[in-house]
């Protein structure tokens, strides 16, 4: 006790690594059968994604390596000094080690380089009498001494128990609510959810698509002239197709909720699902073709179609799935921090009740807004409460999986800047276009790229999970037309001059191809740039602005069962947050 009373609570930490390698020096001793299951059996104990709840690795675990070191915390075993506190835990402890560790994982705070970690199995002297430290009012509990000091809330729901039937835990969101604290939640779907999807809609129909395209292309080896003209032909409607499923999903964004799902899920990823094997049998038999000679731009477009066309409709697919997996992943979190009202959460101790009871008294509605606000968002901080004050949704907003997002655009604007290099090798020779001012939307793309990374990252660490994931929405949106649109007209026009539909008199870029080019790519880097970083400051208002961000003001889309039970969820959502501003 005696190094617990010389070091501030706000100290009793450790570090994000020691904190798995403790859950699997836990794995290995469950494996073992070295912690057993407790007197009242819990189902999930075998379950290696659940593994024992934190009662038992208490007993069995905690307790006996800690008493052998002295007595003292794990925490301050690792650290006689501590570390100070920059993620904080809000978690039961009926909930599984291995389940706690995986949420952790998937819900830690990226981008913003935190290490440490108070949670109160590891940071309390569980040898010791612990009330000592608790018999206090509940802000000078070491719990409170902790979040103080930290940047970040973590809040870990689990499938046993929701957190917010244990009062602690309501005290820490009043807390978290009191000290503008950035709370979250992990939205992040499992590893092997994402890499079934991946599997399902992106690598079996590309794989089956290049099996089909190499069998046909050796099966009409001796149709050359013939498959040519249809070869042509087919990708040409491959390519109009490909703009067309854009296009509607970009125009679904002004209908319904439900309407928009229903469009985006089953109707836009499955389109884009057989776009990307009918692309990747065009393009085996498109490459058996040899380039055109005598223009480096025509030689270019050659290769660059078929990987092109295979690569947008990957993409597209990829980000839809991403924003199912997240919708899902955000709903069944929600879903198990559900609690009818706070009167109904208890403590384990009279007093500790009597005392957090007392000290939220008159806050219960702010609390309650609080939570509602994280299980809509998958986040809560003062910018989304406002928000969700003004009448508007939150939904998803608080996401911080920003990596695949920011790796996705990325590829987006490099896929841009190959094809503005390609535009490049056209022959300007007697044309009214100057290549200068190719060259130059080349440079600021390249510039764009570079920099949109840095810009959610600066968003995130300095305004909050929330400003990321809609610069991430932004600059995606932004990258896909810019991509896009150009590169499509682009390819329809060389389709079209290739079967002669088109008579070209010059070898001159068209004006459209020019414009879209060398002014619609920068314009839209431009915009997604200044919308990205002033959007939110905005989108308090109902406005024509929002039709840029695709009415990303109202919630992210999800599956159609999912948008029509979120119906009813918002009426009464929207009924507590009247209730709240008329109180306050």
């Amino acid at each position: 006790m005696d190094r617990h009373l010389l070091v501030p609570p706000d100290r009793w930490c450790i570090t994000r690594s020691e904190f798995f390698a403790f859950i699997e020096e836990v794995r290995l001793l469950w494996k073992l059968d070295k912690i057993p299951d407790g007197d009242r059996p819990n189902p999930s104990h075998s379950d290696p994604n659940h593994g024992p709840n934190l009662y038992q690795v208490n007993e069995h675990y905690v307790k006996p390596v800690t008493c052998a070191a002295g007595g003292m915390s794990y925490a301050l075993m690792k650290h006689a000094e501590g570390l100070p506190c920059q993620v904080f835990l809000s978690h039961a402890w009926a909930e599984g080690l291995f389940e706690l560790g995986d949420l952790v994982s998937r819900g830690w705070p990226r981008l913003q380089g935190l290490v440490n970690v108070y949670c109160c199995l590891l940071a309390n002297p569980q040898n010791l009498n612990i009330e000592v430290l608790l018999n206090v009012p509940p802000e000078e509990s070491p719990f409170a001494k902790a979040m103080k000091r930290a940047t970040h809330v973590l809040v870990i729901p689990n499938d046993t128990v929701s957190i917010y039937t244990r009062l602690w835990c309501v005290y820490e969101a009043y807390l978290g609510t009191r000290w503008a604290k950035t709370v979250m939640m992990p939205m992040r779907p499992r590893p092997s959810v994402q890499c079934a999807a991946v599997m399902q809609t992106l690598l079996l129909p590309w794989s089956l698509g290049v099996l089909v395209g190499s069998a046909l292309t050796a099966v009409l080896i001796h149709f050359r002239q013939t498959q040519k003209l249809v070869i042509i032909l087919a990708m040409f409607v491959n390519v109009t197709l490909t703009a067309l499923c854009f296009i509607t999903s970009c125009m679904a964004k002004l209908g319904s909720a439900s309407r928009r799902a229903w469009v985006k899920f089953a109707i836009v990823r499955t389109v884009h699902i057989g776009l990307t094997f009918t692309s990747a049998a065009l393009a085996c038999m498109w490459l058996s073709f040899p380039s055109p000679t005598g223009n480096s731009w025509e030689s270019f477009l050659h290769y660059f179609i078929p990987v092109a066309v295979t690569l947008f409709n990957l993409l597209r697919v990829a980000q839809i799935n991403q924003q199912q997996l997240e919708s899902r992943e955000l709903r069944r979190q929600a879903g198990n921090l559900h609690i009818q009202t706070l009167e109904d959460a208890t403590c384990s101790h009279p007093l500790d009740e009597e005392r957090i009871r007392l000290a939220i008294s008159g806050r219960e509605a702010e609390v309650d807004m609080a939570i509602r606000v994280l299980m809509e968002a998958g986040s809560y901080n003062e910018c989304l409460r406002r928000r969700y004050e003004a009448g508007l949704s939150v939904k998803g907003l608080g996401n911080t999986d920003l990596v695949v997002k920011t790796f996705l655009v990325v590829i987006l604007w490099a896929l841009s800047i190959v094809d503005s290099i390609g535009f490049s090798q056209n022959s300007f020779v007697n044309c009214e276009l100057h290549p200068f001012w190719l060259d130059v939307s080349i440079v600021f793309l390249i510039t764009a790229a570079v920099t949109f990374p840095i810009v959610i990252w600066v968003l995130v660490r300095n305004g909050g999970p929330h400003r990321g994931a809609f610069a991430s929405i932004i600059c995606s949106r932004a990258a896909s037309a810019a991509l896009g649109l150009p590169l499509l007209i682009e390819i329809d026009c060389h389709l079209l001059r290739s079967i002669d539909l088109i008579m070209v008199d010059s070898p001159c870029p068209t004006q459209v191809s020019w414009w879209m080019v060398t002014g619609f790519r920068p314009l839209m880097a431009a915009m997604s740039a200044l919308w990205s970083v002033l959007g939110l400051l905005f989108c308090f208002e109902r406005s024509a602005s929002q039709l840029f961000a695709c009415s990303h003001c109202e919630e992210p889309e999800s599956s159609d069962s999912e948008a029509s039970s979120d119906a009813s969820e918002a009426t009464s959502l929207s009924q507590r947050a009247a209730s709240f501003r008329s109180s306050g």
